[in-house]
C-alpha cells in the first residue's frame, strides 16, 4: 500500500483545488452543504443491515452476480461517481494499491459506477486495476443502497462546461449521481462496515477496510 493515505490524497486535491479553482471549490461547498440539509444518505443501508442480491455487467462484459463475489470471502463494494472525478480517480487508485493486502486477508474488491460506453473498461485500463468494475446502468443499484441524489443546478453548469456532460456519459437525461460509498460485506451477505458520504471529497480509506477484514478473518466460524 502507498506510503500516503487515501485521506491526505484527498486533502491535498481538496487544497489544489480551493487554490487554483476557488469557483469550484465554492461550488462543491454549496452542494455539499445543501446535500447536508435535504438528509442525502439519511436512507443509505448502514453497518448491520443485508446487502441485496444484484447482478452487474463488468467491464469486461461478463455478468457478475453477488453471490459470485462473496463466494470466496468478503467483499470490499465501492460506488464511485465516474472516471471524470478527480476524487474517485484518487481512490480507485488507492483500493488498487490496497488490493493485495485486500486480497490477504480474503477480501474481494469491486467498484461500481453508473457509467455507460465503455467507460468501465477504459478506466479499468487506465489505472491497471485488478477488480471487477460493474455498470449499474439507470443507477438501480445505488438506489436498493439509498445512494442516489440529484446534482444541483449550479454543478451541473460547471461540470457542463469543463465537458462532463452526464446526462451522455451515463445515458441518462436525470443527471443523477450516487453519494460515494463503500461497503465491506461479510461472506453471509451482512455489511460489516460502511463509509456514506455525501461529501464527495471523502472516502473510506484503505486502512479501515483493512481493519475490518481483519476483524473478520479472526470473528469465530
Amino acid at each position: 500500500m502507498s506510503d500516503t493515505s487515501l485521506a491526505e490524497r484527498l486533502a491535498e486535491l481538496r487544497q489544489w483545488l480551493a487554490r487554483e479553482r476557488p469557483q469550484i471549490a465554492q461550488a462543491y461547498d454549496r452542494m455539499v452543504e445543501h446535500l447536508a440539509r435535504s438528509g442525502a444518505g439519511a436512507g443509505a443501508l448502514r453497518a448491520g443491515d443485508a446487502m441485496p442480491a444484484f447482478g452487474l455487467t463488468a467491464a469486461d462484459g461478463r455478468f457478475v452476480t453477488s453471490a459470485e463475489l462473496l463466494s470466496t470471502g468478503p467483499l470490499v463494494l465501492s460506488f464511485y461517481r465516474g472516471a471524470w472525478c478527480s476524487y474517485c480517480q484518487t481512490e480507485l487508485t488507492a483500493l488498487r494499491d490496497a488490493h493485495d493486502e485486500i486480497a490477504a486477508l480474503g477480501g474481494r474488491v469491486a467498484v461500481v459506477s453508473c457509467e455507460i460506453g465503455g467507460r468501465g473498461l477504459a478506466v479499468a485500463r487506465q489505472h491497471d486495476l485488478p477488480f471487477n468494475v460493474l455498470s449499474d446502468v439507470d443507477l438501480g443499484l445505488a438506489l436498493a443502497f439509498g445512494l442516489v441524489i440529484s446534482v444541483p443546478g449550479e454543478v451541473r453548469e460547471i461540470y457542463e462546461h469543463l465537458g462532463y456532460d452526464l446526462a451522455r456519459i451515463n445515458g441518462n437525461p436525470s443527471w443523477f449521481l450516487p453519494i460515494p460509498a463503500t461497503y465491506v460485506v461479510a461472506p453471509d451477505g451482512q455489511i460489516a462496515s460502511a463509509f456514506v458520504e455525501p461529501d464527495f471529497r471523502y472516502r473510506m480509506d484503505p486502512a479501515e477496510i483493512l481493519a475490518t477484514l481483519t476483524q473478520l478473518k479472526a470473528a469465530p466460524a
